[in-house]
């Protein structure tokens, strides 16, 4: 693994532990195993930092998301898989998806973060163009609003360490959006 590949890889894992603000470019270093100053050789600010992890995971969630419901023709089964794959994404992914869900509120509600931001909706915009499809299909209620149903799915996706509590979850999302 290449020098930057650990530097970001130590940024993951401490931004999933103890978010942005908990951490320093110091304790970055300690955990790449680097010095300090070999960071700032490689990104100017722990921002940069954060920015490319930010979308490292994000690209990471969706590829693994949509590459497996891609060609997928049944709307219902595209729909289970693309649930399942979250929740087998924030089981086996945790590192990515504390990132995620540790920062979400603050990218999106800061102005420094504004490109991560429209990265984030961009992502949201992908899942309510699938709750679109089912609309298309008639398979989802007419009066459900796609972009608050993404923002609903994607919130919901908590690691828990109580089992089953994702796949409940998700029971009651799709009671909620699907018709019949």
């Amino acid at each position: 693994m290449d020098t930057k590949e650990r530097i970001l890889r130590a940024a993951m894992q401490a931004f999933s532990e103890k978010g942005f603000n908990g951490v320093s470019v110091d304790e970055i270093a300690k955990r790449a195993g680097v010095k300090k100053a070999l960071i700032y050789y490689y990104f100017p600010s722990k921002d940069k930092i954060f920015k490319e992890v930010w979308d490292r995971s994000l690209s990471e969630l969706e590829k693994h998301l949509f590459d497996e419901i891609e060609n997928e023709k049944s709307y219902m089964k595209k729909l289970k898989g693309f649930l399942k794959a979250y929740i087998d994404f924030v089981t086996n992914r945790k590192v990515i998806s504390e990132v995620i869900n540790k920062e979400r509120a603050s990218v999106m509600s800061e102005d420094k973060w504004t490109d991560l931001k429209e990265r984030y909706e961009g992502f949201l915009s992908k899942i309510a163009s699938l709750i679109d499809e089912g609309k298309r299909y008639n398979a989802i209620y007419e009066d459900i609003d796609p972009m608050a149903a993404a923002n609903l799915i994607s919130g919901s996706m908590v690691h828990s360490e109580k089992p089953g509590i994702l796949e409940k979850v998700i029971s009651v999302i799709m009671r909620g959006i699907l018709k019949g």
